[in-house]
């Protein structure tokens, strides 16, 4: 019926993530010396140690799979699958299809016919994803409306 669509990790992304966080603790910096107390010091110990494993966490899941170019979202025939956090949803058991707009990335939600393992909702963060999100949601009701038949009553 359809091709596969395939939607790389953003890599703008995920460096901007990586640069923000790198930015906010170089202004933390900036006030401990200006203090120099060794409590302040105690809690940009911590800050820093808690940089170093999300810059980890986001480099390794993130920034890694956008510069070999792996897939994060793929629309097929059988469903949609988000290979950022390892959810494959079947077009038959989506109900509704929405887009929740935020102010850097918006959202795409899916609501379930059923209480699943994942819960009723399903939330996909567009903002890891390589493209526009319009464009990627759009894509997507395509997909769900050409495949699913639409009851008439």
């Amino acid at each position: 019926m359809f091709e596969s669509t395939q939607y790389q990790y953003s890599f703008k992304f995920s460096l901007g993530t990586l640069a923000v966080m790198a930015i906010l603790m170089l202004l933390l910096l900036r006030n401990v010396l200006a203090v120099n107390s060794m409590l302040i010091w105690v809690v940009y110990g911590f800050c820093g140690t808690v940089f170093i494993g999300l810059s980890a966490i986001i480099i390794g899941k993130r920034l890694i799979p956008a510069l070999k170019g792996d897939v994060a979202l793929q629309l097929d025939d059988e469903g949609i699958s988000d290979y950022i956090r390892d959810i494959s949803i079947n077009w038959a058991d989506i109900k509704e299809i929405t887009l929740l707009r935020g102010r850097s990335a918006s959202t795409m939600k899916i609501e379930l016919k059923f209480e699943s393992d994942y819960g009723s909702e399903v939330a996909i963060p567009l903002r890891w994803i390589k493209g526009n999100d319009d464009e990627i949601y759009e894509t997507t009701l395509a997909y769900f409306e050409q495949i699913t038949p639409t009851d008439p009553s």
